[in-house]
């Protein structure tokens, strides 16, 4: 009598235990708040951008703005065109080997309403950055959660002296050439990419040496 006693004390227990943990696991799996972080660190991964994607991005970004050129201030437009979301510039072979002109062309898309996706485009046969082709060669090279934008190192507005970022490169009439472009993402700056031509190849080959001190073959 006793030992049936025991053993049925002993089986109580243990369903006792048994019974407490199911609940607590039937909790965690069912509970709002961690179903809620699962699918928020889903969705965090799914839009991060690998350190990879980052370096094609600014293979393509300092690649193009090596080939960015013009024949004056005053055409500047034609060559390099900018806002927040769209930037697009030729690009000159730089070397040998490597292929005719072009229009490269960055453009930011919205994909839902909290991821951002950063297209490179080439727009072959174009040779005016204020035309796009039809059927241009493109790729997604970054992808965010939050908004990403396009600057460009530009002089300051009015008569302060130096070079500002702005989100857009206005006519291109005065001001030139950008010195520069970057990617923002949010309030970070991912990526910066000098543009070096300061002075106009046909410019100083119609001119000669001199073309070097004339303000006429100034590209900013």
């Amino acid at each position: 009598m006793r030992r049936r006693q025991k053993t049925a004390g002993f089986v109580m227990a243990e369903a006792l235990v048994a019974l407490a943990i199911a609940a607590m696991t039937l909790a965690l799996l069912t509970g709002a708040s961690w179903g809620l972080r699962l699918a928020s660190e889903r969705r965090a991964a799914a839009v991060e951008t690998s350190a990879a994607d980052w370096l094609a991005a600014r293979r393509a970004l300092v690649g193009w703005a090596s080939g960015v050129t013009a024949a004056s201030v005053e055409e500047t437009d034609a060559r390099f065109i900018g806002t927040s979301t769209t930037a697009r510039m030729v690009v000159e072979p730089v070397g040998s080997g490597r292929t005719p002109a072009f229009v490269g062309e960055l453009r930011v898309e919205a994909i839902s309403d909290s991821t951002y996706a950063l297209i490179a485009a080439r727009h072959f046969g174009q040779i005016d950055a204020r035309v796009a082709s039809d059927d241009p060669q493109e790729t997604e090279v970054v992808r965010a959660n939050e908004p990403i934008r396009i600057l460009y190192l530009l002089p300051r507005d009015g008569a302060s002296v130096g070079d500002t970022w702005r989100y857009e490169t206005g006519s291109g009439g005065d001001d030139g050439l950008p010195a520069a472009i970057a990617i923002e993402v949010g309030d970070a700056r991912m990526l910066t990419a000098r543009i070096f031509a300061t002075v106009s190849t046909s410019c100083l080959a119609a001119l000669g040496p001199g073309g070097l001190e004339d303000d006429r073959c100034d590209l900013r």
